[in-house]
């Protein structure tokens, strides 16, 4: 996580600097989340030592519809729980406590914390989350409006496509040539560098003192980076998981709120200062929260 912090301050001072300008965060990240990611997502598949066994992948499966089966009904314990002034906030929770930031923060943390076996994990791990991210998503956000906007083909995201090849690439026990291999990885590869500067860019573009005096933001950053993986934890605690499953699943629900979540509520019309408020402060924390769960689940 130190060397982690460390390229996410590479994205901060650039910014601050003027080495990197804070426009290029749109653009890298339809990059990040069409191109470099997906590769990478492949490449988890690719390579000596990283075949998958069939009960292995329908095992991840059951883990990944069980994990959000666990996160999707507390969101709404929570917001049920810590009423909200009005509907669009409370919808904003419920975004909050259901979606961290698993692409830019969740592989580099899997993929330092557990290697590359970890990467194909978190791939399949995570195809509910981008299934629910651009339908269930939208509707926290958007509210009743929401359901007009939701196409069927953003659903299929380069990201969820590419989950899905991997898992048919596994069960298939298929053997990649190693020059494939080695491109895929090459380019894949790019993907944890240019997420980090992303996110510290992102951090270095909003004031920090209006950051750090929300109530609100503390308390849904402490429901997404402790409550939830700790709930996780302890209902998986009671199923019959495997250590490492559980290990990538359990530190996966532990990332940052998602920062997809300021893009809908720009798309919707809605306030996104407390979105970005928690965005900023959950991922501060989440440099400390991450390896501490790190470090209890193993």
């Amino acid at each position: 996580m130190i060397l982690l912090f460390g390229v996410v301050m590479i994205g901060f001072f650039s910014t601050k600097l003027g080495f990197w300008k804070a426009d290029l965060n749109k653009k890298m990240s339809h990059f990040v989340l069409n191109v470099s990611a997906p590769m990478l997502i492949l490449s988890s598949v690719m390579g000596e030592g990283l075949e998958f066994s069939t009960e292995e992948i329908v095992r991840l499966m059951w883990v990944a519809v069980v994990n959000y089966a666990i996160i999707f009904p507390l969101s709404y314990l929570v917001s049920g729980i810590w009423r909200q002034r009005d509907a669009d906030t409370d919808g904003q929770l419920r975004f909050m406590t259901t979606f961290g930031n698993v692409t830019f923060v969740g592989f580099p943390a899997v993929a330092a914390i557990f290697g590359d076996r970890a990467l194909f994990y978190a791939a399949v791990l995570t195809i509910p989350f981008n299934l629910l991210m651009y339908t269930i998503g939208e509707v926290f956000i958007a509210g009743g409006k929401a359901r007009n906007a939701i196409q069927p083909k953003r659903v299929l995201s380069p990201c969820v496509l590419a989950a899905m090849i991997t898992v048919v690439l596994a069960l298939a026990k298929t053997h990649t040539p190693s020059l494939v291999a080695r491109f895929f990885h090459l380019a894949g590869d790019m993907t944890i560098p240019l997420a980090l500067i992303i996110v510290g860019s992102t951090l270095a573009s909003m004031p920090g003192r209006a950051m750090l005096g929300s109530r609100f933001a503390y308390i849904a950053s402490i429901i997404r980076l402790c409550v939830v993986p700790l709930v996780v934890y302890g209902i998986f605690r009671l199923l019959p998981v495997d250590a490492f499953t559980m290990q990538v699943a359990v530190v996966l629900s532990g990332m940052p709120i998602g920062v997809n979540g300021v893009m809908f509520c720009l798309k919707f019309n809605k306030d996104e200062r407390l979105m970005a408020q928690s965005i900023f402060l959950s991922t501060a924390l989440s440099m400390l929260s991450i390896p501490l769960l790190a470090l209890l689940v193993r």
